[in-house]
């Protein structure tokens, strides 16, 4: 049995009840550790997550998460989706939880590891929910992040219940006056939208495999450029090729606007790099020059063409992949090399993946069988 797929009902008959209510710090240690391989064999340096675990220890969550990444030696925005779904009472724990865990990376006098409010969607909030995280948001003066528009279930909810787009009531509430904000996913967008959130300084993170697996459309994303918006790269269901991510994110805007040069290999990387880091206000990660941190990769020489100056770009991005990272740097630390973490126990962290996924989806719906 499969489940629906149109975002709403597969929250509501699938994904809260089978997932996100039933994490636990010890699934969250496990799952962050796999992540974090991951991560590291296709050379990312830097990860935006928002962790959903609304009963799972309260104080430690993030905490938990924030330990494997200094162990791993990865930078990292870390935030605990808060929202109204189960009641007012928890969304306002998760966000005591998001203000506490900014103010501890504060006072570690680095922003390597680093926090933000986040709540979830204008269906799972009420508007003085948002309104409240947003206000702790511009106390703190830190960003706030939310999940929006993911295929049209969002878009048809706000039409019904306010009378108008996702954006137009951010807008309307304040909820974006900080200007620092964060918006994922986004792949339903009115123009009027991506022209608030450009003029509002609102960046967006997109999912560009995650979303089409989730018959959740293909984000405007050139589009959300021609407006202004800093936009960045992520993933929304666990794959692990951030190379192949890349050429997904290039190649349907590619499909959906009629033309290859709708986004070229060269803005895809700056998406996946230096713009993403910016949008999340990073102003010294992404790029190799003076002044920048040090993270960057490794990659393996061999190339199917003769290489010109002009053609190393199109050729790392259309051949290369994690298994041609040869190593990973992060503050000009080795953090991986020849896809192994250099601080992590790989064959540890991979058996016990293994057994918690089998333990946590024994007798669980919805098992897809092929």
């Amino acid at each position: 049995m499969e489940p629906n797929l149109s975002l709403k009902p597969l929250l509501e008959d699938f994904w809260w009840p089978v997932v996100e209510n039933r994490q636990t710090l010890e699934t969250i240690r496990i799952t962050a550790e796999y992540s974090a391989l991951e991560c590291l064999k296709s050379g990312v340096t830097l990860i935006n997550d928002i962790l959903e675990a609304p009963f799972a220890t309260a104080g430690r969550r993030l905490l938990t998460e924030e330990a494997v990444l200094r162990r791993a030696g990865m930078k990292g925005v870390l935030s605990l989706e808060s929202n109204e779904r189960i009641s007012t009472e928890n969304g306002d724990e998760n966000l005591r939880e998001n203000q506490d865990f900014i103010l501890n990376m504060r006072e570690t006098g680095s922003r390597d590891i680093r926090g933000t409010i986040c709540t979830h969607t204008t269906f799972s909030c009420t508007v003085p929910f948002l309104m409240k995280a947003a206000g702790m948001a511009r106390e703190m003066d830190e960003y706030i992040q939310i999940h929006m528009n993911e295929g049209p279930d969002e878009c048809q909810c706000c039409y019904d219940r306010y009378g108008m787009t996702t954006a137009e009531l951010y807008k309307k509430i304040g909820f974006w006056n900080g200007g620092k904000a964060w918006a994922n996913q986004c792949s339903c967008m009115e123009p009027v939208e991506l022209n608030i959130m450009g003029q509002m300084g609102v960046g967006i993170s997109t999912q560009p495999r995650s979303n089409a697996l989730c018959n959740a459309g293909i984000a405007p994303v050139a589009d959300m450029l021609k407006n202004g918006i800093r936009v960045g790269l992520g993933t929304d269901n666990g794959e692990g090729n951030f190379y192949e991510n890349m050429r997904y994110l290039s190649l349907f805007q590619m499909g959906k606007n009629y033309t290859k040069y709708a986004l070229e290999p060269l803005k895809a990387f700056e998406i996946a790099t230096e713009l993403g880091a910016k949008g999340l206000g990073y102003g010294d990660v992404g790029r190799l020059q003076p002044g920048y941190s040090a993270d960057y990769q490794v990659l393996t020489g061999d190339a199917a063409i003769h290489l010109r100056d002009y053609s190393v770009v199109g050729e790392v991005f259309w051949r290369k992949d994690p298994v041609d990272v040869k190593e990973v740097y992060v503050n000009g630390q080795l953090v991986c090399k020849d896809g192994r973490a250099v601080n992590l126990d790989d064959a540890r962290i991979r058996r016990e993946f293994k057994d918690c996924l089998t333990e946590f989806w024994r007798g669980q719906p919805f098992q897809l069988e092929r």
